[in-house]
């Protein structure tokens, strides 16, 4: 007789536990993107004020600028040496060569540098305080610009001037983070007389001479008076007959 196997028992199917949502991870993960969120658009919003600003008004944006009256600054073309109030001058009666855009090591005519500042250079002079290291810095900054202009102004009071047409921003040292500001806002900037005009011309550096002055007249010196004109030959009138 065959022997029969016993049922095997059934296993009782698994409770289902049900988990609590994480409530805590979610909201703290809510949190966390508002956060972020928040943090980049206000950078991104104060930023782009910023240079917006700069854009816009940068007469404004950039703490310390003077900016004189454009309408009383003369714009002729003179021979010979100018004498400017301002030491180094943003503008007035200049050579009719600009100074070709570059960094020298010697002092340059104001007078051409004038004429580049109207074409919409950057003028960047220090005097003999500036350490050599610092003006190394700001030749860094100049080099390649189409619009960068730098020379030593041994009688400037401050160690570093920044020049543009009508505008002048005096710094202490090569680090202040205006210049890089001022070289973005102004050269070839909307202050320019003359946009889009090329920064060449004079390479040659040193003051200008005066012009020279045409000799006056020497009063002492006799009349010239013209002669006058040879009186006509009388011609014989025909005899009678």
């Amino acid at each position: 007789m065959a022997r029969k196997t016993p049922p095997t028992s059934r296993r009782a199917a698994p409770t289902k536990v049900s988990k609590p949502f994480p409530w805590g991870t979610a909201l703290g993960s809510v949190v966390l993107a508002a956060l972020l969120v928040g943090i980049v658009g206000y950078a991104f919003a104060n930023q782009g004020e910023g240079v917006r600003d700069l854009v816009r008004n940068p007469d404004a944006a950039i703490e310390g600028v003077q900016v004189a009256d454009t309408e009383e600054l003369a714009r002729g073309h003179v021979a010979g040496a100018v004498d400017y109030e301002a030491v180094p001058p943003n503008g007035g009666d200049h050579n009719s060569v600009p100074q070709s855009c570059a960094v020298y090591n010697e002092p340059i005519p104001a007078e051409n540098a004038v004429h580049s500042l109207e074409h919409g250079a950057v003028w960047i002079t220090y005097n003999d305080e500036l350490a050599e290291d610092q003006v190394e810095e700001l030749a860094g900054k100049v080099e390649g610009d189409p619009y960068g202009l730098m020379s030593p102004v041994s009688d400037q009071e401050s160690p570093i001037v920044l020049t543009a047409w009508g505008r002048t921003l005096e710094l202490d040292t090569a680090s202040d983070s205006r210049i890089d500001d001022f070289i973005e806002a102004y050269a070839s900037g909307p202050q320019t007389p003359e946009r889009g005009a090329a920064c060449i011309g004079n390479t040659a550096t040193g003051e200008l001479a005066p012009a020279p002055v045409a000799p006056a007249p020497d009063a002492s010196a006799a009349p010239v008076v013209p002669s006058a004109a040879p009186e006509a030959s009388a011609v014989p009138s025909p005899a009678a007959s």
